[in-house]
């Protein structure tokens, strides 16, 4: 009731102080240009509402004069107080506070000292400001808070949330072997076949399709020889596409590979997505829990070490063995960064002869290492070691000097015998690399198709416009091109792309095994006439008896290659070798 009765009062004085000043003119502007700029800000209904109030009462003051409006004011000062408070927004709270702080001393200033009653217009300004930069500061602040939320998001709702992880398939296995030890084995499965589907459809619904495999697998682990973690649950997932379980061998000796057989079957099994058959595959291996090394940490590294020991092996046990490999492993790394390629490498051959005469088709060198320790190592052995080493140029590079060397003697000798080398990896396929050896060529007068390059089907099954260049920079300068390892799987035969080049090497795979002979017949002998219609050299590999001998002759391959005729000798005795097999040919003929 004071509060109106002052407003009352002071009201006629301040209309004259309104009348003869200019400020209430700009108060006026000042105030409509704030009321706009904060109502096209502010997105907050309520808010928007409660500045749109408060101003048209400040413009009614301004206008009119009235004080007792300033009671009206007292009202939307509160509200938007108690609407940052609410907010828990602290700059809001601040200047809202300021704003009301404002407002009262100039309703005490206006009591007690008489300045005119549009000053108090200040205030609403203030708390106009006020809305403008609060609301702008949390609309661009928004984007940043939903990023900080967004992978908290993705962790609650993704599809592989719900299976146990790495440290509660260790609880699980304290607990299991701290009641009652017995035998056991540790699981680890490695989906395939992810890679296309996170490239072309997207890591969501790869992620997806993950948790439906494993599902599968999950079902066909309902058995009492699973070993329960926590919550019943018996798969763990130890991240990216490795799941893992531990059997209980205690009754069933054998149950880790009966269930990895039926997890096989399982997987196997296409997915149809959205009109498209998606097929997933599944490799694992497996470490017993032994009382020698009951260690968790360990036993996560055997197996491990084994599955990625044998990448083309769809089952892998875990052996002493493979821990001896991988410490030589270890070891040859340290030795080859300390490698003289002159003293401890050697090329050895071994011929390629035409089915249809018996001659010498072209002679492949066959890197050795003379190990100090180990004794001879096939290139096999240790050509993962190169490459990690980052030696896979700099040896491609010694081999074609030498190869380069020999051919030239063997001209020399009146051999024309073309020399062909395995290049091991994509190092052949830079700008570098040819220009090496088109410069050798020239320095040790080698003719067309003396030297022979041997390079693995994979570097051929994805090659770029880049790639496909320097082929055929390499046929230009008379380097003929042979791919190997065709037919690894023979499924794969089918789908091969044609490659234009001067051989290819059929893998052992199709000749070792007589009891399949009739199934591959067809496919291969197709695969053979394409290729021969492209006036590819077809040659075939891995052949030890003459009984395969026969079966390659009767597939129309070209040319075969083996041990039945004869297994790696040292390039030393060379010369004398090749001499002994002309005389051979001819006594023979």
């Amino acid at each position: 009731m004071l509060l109106f009765n002052f407003l009352a009062s002071t009201s006629s004085a301040n209309l004259s102080l309104i009348s003869d000043s200019g400020l209430p003119v700009f108060f006026s502007g000042a105030l409509l240009m704030a009321m706009i700029a904060t109502l096209l800000s502010v997105k907050n209904t309520a808010s928007r509402l409660s500045y749109l109030c408060t101003g048209l009462i400040g413009l009614a003051i301004l206008s009119s004069g009235a004080a007792w409006l300033s009671a009206l004011l007292a009202l939307g000062f509160g509200f938007n107080l108690w609407h940052a408070i609410v907010h828990k927004n602290k700059l809001l709270i601040i200047l809202s506070a300021l704003a009301a702080v404002l407002f009262i001393a100039l309703l005490i200033a206006i009591a007690a000292f008489g300045i005119a009653l549009f000053w108090i217009v200040s205030a609403v300004l203030l708390l106009s400001l006020t809305g403008f930069i609060t609301n702008n500061e949390t609309l661009n602040q928004a984007p940043l808070k939903q990023q900080q939320a967004a992978p908290e998001h993705y962790i609650e709702s993704s599809p592989l949330a719900s299976f146990a992880d790495k440290q509660k398939l260790r609880q699980g296995y304290n607990t299991w072997r701290n009641k009652a030890p017995s035998l056991g084995a540790l699981v680890i499965l490695r989906l395939e076949g992810f890679e296309q589907v996170n490239q072309h459809i997207g890591r969501d619904f790869g992620d997806l399709l993950l948790a439906q495999s494993a599902n599968r697998i999950k079902e066909l682990l309902n058995n009492d020889g699973i070993v329960s973690l926590e919550d019943d649950e018996k798969l763990a997932h130890l991240g990216g596409l490795n799941f893992a379980f531990i059997c209980n061998l205690a009754s069933h000796k054998h149950l880790h590979e009966k269930i990895i057989t039926e997890i096989f079957g399982a997987t196997l099994k296409p997915f149809n997505v959205a009109n498209c058959t998606i097929e997933v595959t599944a490799r694992a291996s497996y470490v017993h829990c032994n009382e020698q090394d009951e260690d968790f940490d360990n036993l996560i590294k055997s197996a491990y070490l084994a599955l990625d020991s044998q990448p083309k092996q769809q089952v892998v046990a875990y052996h002493q063995q493979m821990m001896i490999e991988q410490l030589e492993q270890q070891a040859r790394l340290k030795e080859l960064a300390e490698i003289d390629f002159t003293n401890e490498f050697e090329l050895y051959f071994q011929p390629v002869i035409v089915n249809d005469n018996g001659q010498i088709e072209f002679l492949e060198l066959l890197l050795r290492w003379q190990h100090p320790k180990q004794g001879i190592l096939s290139a096999s052995r240790f050509i993962d070691d190169i490459r990690i080493a980052g030696l896979a140029y700099p040896l491609a590079i010694f081999v074609i000097e030498r190869a380069a060397e020999l051919a030239m003697a063997l001209r020399m000798e009146g051999f024309a015998v073309p020399l062909s080398i395995n290049v091991f990896g994509p190092e052949m396929l830079n700008e570098e690399f040819v220009e090496f050896v088109t410069s050798a060529m020239k320095e040790h007068n080698l003719r067309p198709g003396d030297l022979i390059v041997e390079c693995p089907l994979h570097i051929f099954t994805n090659l770029d416009d880049k790639g496909r260049a320097m082929i055929a920079r390499l046929n230009n300068i008379g380097l003929k091109v042979c791919v190997d390892g065709l037919g690894d799987n023979p499924v794969s035969l089918s789908k091969l792309p044609s490659l234009a080049v001067e051989y290819i090497k059929v893998a052992p795979a199709l000749t070792a095994d007589f009891s399949n002979q009739n199934n591959i017949r067809s496919l291969v002998v197709g695969m053979v006439q394409m290729h021969n219609q492209q006036s590819t050299k077809v040659i075939f590999e891995g052949v030890e008896t003459l009984d395969q001998l026969k079966f390659v002759k009767s597939l129309e391959g070209y040319a075969a290659q083996g041990y039945y005729f004869g297994h790696p000798l040292s390039s030393v005795g060379l010369m004398s070798w090749l001499k002994q097999w002309q005389l051979a040919q001819q006594q023979s003929n």
